[in-house]
């Protein structure tokens, strides 16, 4: 058991029973009763040796479960065909987001604030020979969280008409809240002589999870991608670990990765230095996906980052969420 600023860090690459952490199992011996028990005691879930059109159906059965089959359909049938940074996959999963040499990703649970997704799957088809490992944190609830920023979509105009708001909201249906005005605007994306949609600062908030019935604290993209104190966390673990993958000449914001059409882009806020940002989680699990294996998790509770691997190396993914 290593530890990072006296936050536990355990290296799953070992395991082959389950712990407090995470529970292991392996295709086809498995239960789907006992995975749901898993992901609601928010434990990680890992089945070994599962393909891919396996991993779908186990997926699809826990959407069902939690009642979650309209956000799943969306995410995977909708949203790929309307972004450049993922492609679908059969229409039930989609690829990870593609990145730059070296470039690493910082934790983050999937989705944002105004359209939060709660259930996470991550299915290996091939990982990188060097590097590539995942580091699923977990969430502390009881951390301070009144540094930590929301970038949020809103409709700004007065007077506004259904039409007026149905144009506002073409290509920004997660746009729900609708002001009069803002003062804490930090970016516009799109204008009309009636109103705006802009990006907007929020403190964070607790919402309940369907799955365990808590109400919780979630790190999601828009809070972690524009703040300097997430990727720095990650650069910093990762180095600590041992394991980042290094190249002459990179400085700490060359291995930053963020999506260029991202609305939460640029990074631009910075929450604390890399003590104050590890009392945000409660534990880390490293673990190097293999070929075949399925990793499903309470998208609410845990974060997933992932180290870089070396360019002329290949690293296959396949995601699911709702």
């Amino acid at each position: 058991m290593n530890d990072f600023y006296n936050v536990p860090v355990f290296n799953a690459q070992l395991s082959k029973e389950n712990n407090e952490y995470i529970h292991i199992y392996s295709y086809p011996e498995i239960n789907i009763s006992e995975i749901k028990d898993s992901i609601e005691q928010n434990k990680l879930v890992l089945i070994r040796s599962m393909p891919f059109d396996n991993s779908s159906s186990i997926f699809g059965e826990l959407v069902d479960e939690y009642g979650l089959r309209s956000s799943y359909d969306i995410q995977m049938q909708l949203v790929p065909h309307m972004i450049d940074y993922r492609k679908p996959i059969d229409e039930v999963a989609v690829t990870v987001n593609e990145r730059g040499p070296f470039q690493i990703i910082q934790p983050h649970s999937e989705g944002y604030s105004g359209s939060p997704l709660e259930l996470f799957g991550l299915h290996c088809t091939q990982n990188s020979i060097t590097g590539g490992e995942n580091i699923l944190s977990l969430i502390n609830q009881k951390a301070d969280y009144s540094k930590l920023l929301a970038k949020e979509k809103v409709i700004i105009g007065k007077d506004l008409s259904a039409k007026d708001i149905n144009t506002l909201r073409r290509g920004h249906l997660d746009a729900k809240e609708i002001l009069p005005s803002c003062n804490s605007v930090c970016r516009v994306l799109k204008e009309t002589q009636q109103g705006s949609v802009v990006v907007k600062t929020a403190p964070i908030k607790a919402m309940k999870s369907p799955i365990s019935g808590e109400t919780l604290f979630t790190y999601w993209d828009n809070i972690t991608v524009h703040d300097h104190a997430f990727h720095r966390h990650q650069y910093e673990i990762l180095c600590h670990l041992g394991i980042l993958n290094e190249a002459d000449g990179l400085s700490y914001e060359d291995y930053i990765h963020i999506e260029g059409e991202s609305y939460c882009a640029p990074i631009d806020t910075d929450s604390g230095d890399v003590e104050q940002t590890a009392k945000l989680f409660d534990s880390h699990v490293v673990y190097k996906m293999q070929p075949n294996d399925f990793m499903l998790l309470n998208n609410r509770v845990w974060t997933h980052s992932v180290n870089n691997w070396p360019p002329d190396q290949v690293r296959k993914m396949s995601a699911m969420y709702a």
